[in-house]
């Protein structure tokens, strides 16, 4: 086809109101095929540079493979899809966390609802932390919430911990 012929036909290209209905799949055949949203995890490895893929899938397969099997896809921009046979396997990796590669941070997701990647933020990640130095006076369970929330959003703080 020449360039003129397709620049024509582009001209004539459009989408109007009146080209017809919108046509939605019937829910049956959305969701044949498709895994189980309760056993998948999505992260985004924040690095500023492409990942490599091989490699990446290859750590993966290492070092969660004796918590269950997964299966793993690129869905986008160093985006991952991690498939498991089931949801314990899904929660260890969850709770063993946080994951890293080459020096950056696996951010995980876990997917709801349809599981639409687009809407998830990669922006959160639960985080074991220390605070050195903290004097005696302020070394109880309430001076250390408030010192844990200048940092972020407090998960728990072990029941096992003496109160000071």
């Amino acid at each position: 086809m020449v360039d003129s012929e397709i620049a024509k036909l582009h001209e004539n290209l459009s989408l109007a109101d009146e080209d017809g209905a919108v046509h939605e799949m019937v829910e049956d055949a959305q969701l044949d095929g498709v895994a189980d949203v309760n056993h998948c995890l999505v992260g985004k490895v924040l690095l500023g540079k492409r990942v490599n893929r091989e490699a990446f899938r290859a750590l993966i397969d290492q070092l969660w493979s004796p918590f269950g099997a997964v299966s793993t896809e690129l869905v986008g921009e160093n985006i991952f899809m991690f498939y498991f046979n089931n949801q314990v396997d899904k929660d260890r990796i969850w709770q063993r966390g946080p994951w890293y590669f080459e020096k950056s941070l696996i951010a995980l997701e876990k997917t709801t609802g349809t599981g639409n990647i687009s809407l998830l933020g990669f922006n959160k990640v639960e985080l074991w932390v220390q605070i050195h130095d903290v004097p005696i006076m302020c070394m109880n369970r309430r001076s250390v919430k408030w010192m844990a929330e200048q940092i972020g959003e407090v998960i728990d703080i072990p029941s096992d911990s003496k109160e000071c």
